[in-house]
């Protein structure tokens, strides 16, 4: 049996394991998830160099070990962290490594969402509107893992939904209720315009290279944000660390913009 395997992938986090090694998780191309130990790789002489930076996209040669595998070779292909100088940005691109990590099984092969995370981390290196190419990452994972609510028609009744101001959303039950089987006194149904809510469907129907540099009206970005964050939080239940990170920059950045300048 050869126990040597090799793959493209991205590297997701990595923890220390003793003064020299350091157990990687990278998300493959061909074989899903893996968490392998890069032997020697804190030393200064390292023979990775910089390869197994977080973020960082890499041809990668394992050995297949009894308990983990063991990295043998690393080859860059491109590394999101030199290239990022905004904080706010490479947060974003931090929660998309997370989300990763978190919502896929080890060693489960899955292509689709690895040219996912490719694509959004090589666009969100000069896109104009980040907060936009994030929530449509979110929402095309929850694509690629069967998460999606139903929009096209009343979860309830099954009829096809008509032309509204305003939608009727129901968290728990994943999909948009009418006006006729809306429950009012229902805590899990939020009200969506009706912007919001054709924006949500063209992020779904459409590749992400698409949201690309798109602008959008700022007060529909915001409904959808907090529409995704309600919906993750009840279907996914995945806590990103990275989270509080995003809002100290954003916070710190709106303060910075609202600071009087010197002459």
């Amino acid at each position: 049996m050869n126990r040597l395997f090799k793959s493209d992938g991205i590297v997701l986090k990595s923890i220390k394991l003793n003064e020299s090694d350091k157990i990687v998780t990278i998300f493959t191309k061909d074989y899903g998830k893996i968490r392998a130990i890069a032997k020697g790789v804190r030393r200064i002489k390292s023979q990775f160099g910089s390869s197994l930076e977080n973020l960082t996209m890499l041809k990668i040669l394992f050995y297949r070990g009894r308990s983990l595998n063991i990295v043998s070779q690393t080859e860059i292909i491109h590394s999101f962290f030199p290239q990022c100088k905004n904080l706010e940005r490479y947060g974003w691109a931090v929660l998309s490594s997370e989300m990763v990590e978190k919502m896929s099984v080890e060693e489960d092969p899955n292509e689709t969402i690895y040219e996912l995370l490719k694509t959004f981390l090589i666009l969100l290196e000069d896109d104009e509107n980040p907060l936009l190419l994030i929530e449509s990452f979110k929402w095309k994972m929850l694509q690629i893992l069967g998460y999606l609510p139903e929009l096209q028609k009343c979860i309830y009744c099954k009829k096809p939904l008509k032309k509204e101001k305003y939608y009727f959303f129901n968290l728990v039950d994943g999909g948009v209720v009418c006006p006729q089987c809306r429950k009012r006194n229902d805590d899990n149904i939020i009200e969506v315009s009706d912007y919001c809510f054709r924006l949500l469907k063209r992020i779904i129907d459409v590749d992400l290279v698409k949201t690309h540099n798109k602008k959008v009206a700022q007060e529909g970005l915001d409904e959808l944000v907090k529409i995704t964050e309600r919906y993750m939080s009840y279907h996914i239940q995945v806590e990103n660390l990275s989270k509080k990170f995003i809002n100290t920059i954003t916070l710190m950045n709106k303060q910075s913009s609202n600071m009087p300048k010197i002459e």
